[in-house]
């Protein structure tokens, strides 16, 4: 079955969050980095794929993720390639180096026709982590599919349902700037952060991500590749 997704965070969501910068296409079909010291992120609806380089040829890649799995890694003029928050080319990533990739994925033959590919450094390895064990406790992400009062239930990248409650505490954006629970609907793919309290997500922060116009990548030799607006990022 051939998806056009990140494979980020088996979570993909998480695993974006652990990039910096990104690139989100403008209106003339550039490219305009994004990002901070803290990190940016590159949104999509389903998992990255990550793991160790195992074998190059050429501008491909062979990597191993950490359930065993090989992936063959295509990359091409229109790939995004990045390390320590620099662009670099195919022919500066290594064999042993952990990185992560997402762009058009075949989850039957292994295979990613990427759109980014980034060298993940031990601080990032390490975030990334940290952020998949936190995910669904500190905080959480996916598409809205009931809205009830003040419970918001969302349908989250691993395909399973949580409820998000909110209150008066709680606040939301969209575009960086302050909106209402009313602003909110379902179909809306949000991100919040908060805590578990009596096994329920309780919201201190609650995100709308809209998704630019145009389709999350077309692989290596596509340029309609989309990032949404960097969001806050989770805590």
């Amino acid at each position: 079955m051939k998806s056009t997704h990140l494979r980020l965070a088996s979570i993909l969501l998480l695993y974006s969050l652990a990039l910096t910068p990104v690139f989100a296409q403008q209106p003339d079909g550039q490219y305009e980095r994004q990002g901070s010291q803290r990190g940016g992120r590159f949104f999509g609806m389903g998992t990255a794929v990550h793991g160790s380089v195992t074998a190059i040829s050429g501008s491909d890649f062979i990597i191993k993720a950490e359930d065993g799995t090989t992936y063959k890694i295509a990359t091409g003029p229109n790939t995004h390639i990045m390390k320590d928050r620099e662009p670099i080319k195919a022919a500066d990533i290594h064999v042993g180096d952990v990185v992560m990739t997402g762009g058009e994925v075949d989850d039957k033959a292994h295979t990613v026709g990427a759109v980014f590919l980034a060298v993940l450094d031990a601080e990032q390895v390490a975030r990334m982590k940290q952020m998949q064990a936190d995910f669904g406790k500190t905080w959480t992400a996916g598409k809205i599919t009931a809205i009830n009062d003040l419970t918001l239930t969302i349908e989250r990248p691993d395909k399973k349902t949580q409820t998000i409650a909110v209150d008066e505490n709680t606040s939301f954006q969209k575009h960086r700037e302050s909106i209402t629970l009313a602003d909110i609907k379902v179909g809306d793919t949000v991100t919040s952060r908060g805590a578990l309290k009596d096994g329920n997500f309780l919201a201190t922060q609650l995100t709308v991500i809209e998704p630019r116009n145009r389709p999350m990548g077309q692989g290596p030799n596509h340029d309609s590749a989309v990032a949404p607006q960097p969001q806050q990022q989770p805590q």
